[in-house]
């Protein structure tokens, strides 16, 4: 049942606002949370003497978790899968930590568009094309 005065398109209205104020809210105290776990990260690498190459690469593997691992996320059930993703993203890790080290970030950008792209044909070769979800 609807108002005739329109109160159900105010609720709406005042819905999708409290709806925006929240979703800043949150945006902002993940920003702020993950601003405290990477200064932490460096704290702890520099406490305990660890080079901060470690701490770049590890952060890189975990951005790679993220991007690459979200599409094949239904995946991950299967152990072999799971292995595969293991290893493919230590290779990542440890090209980032390579390139960083002896190259520069420059030749980061085509080297991990190659090694991206074996990675994805072997993925696909072995395990099928990632499926299609969309972000909700």
């Amino acid at each position: 049942m609807e108002c005739a005065d329109g109160d159900g398109e105010r609720n709406i209205e005042s819905v999708r606002k409290r709806n925006r104020a929240l979703n800043f809210i949150l945006l902002v105290c993940s920003a702020l949370l993950l601003a405290a776990l990477l200064t932490g990260a460096f704290v702890i690498a520099d406490s305990y003497h660890v080079s901060i190459l470690w701490v770049f690469a590890a952060w890189a593997s975990v951005l790679f978790l993220v991007v690459v691992g979200w599409r094949y996320r239904s995946k991950f059930t299967s152990p072999a899968f799971a292995a595969f993703f293991l290893a493919w993203t230590l290779v990542h890790a440890l090209l980032y930590a390579w390139v960083l080290s002896y190259l520069g970030f420059l030749y980061y950008i085509p080297l991990s568009s190659l090694e991206l792209w074996i990675g994805y044909t072997v993925a696909i070769w072995l395990f099928g094309p990632p499926p299609h979800k969309r972000l909700r």
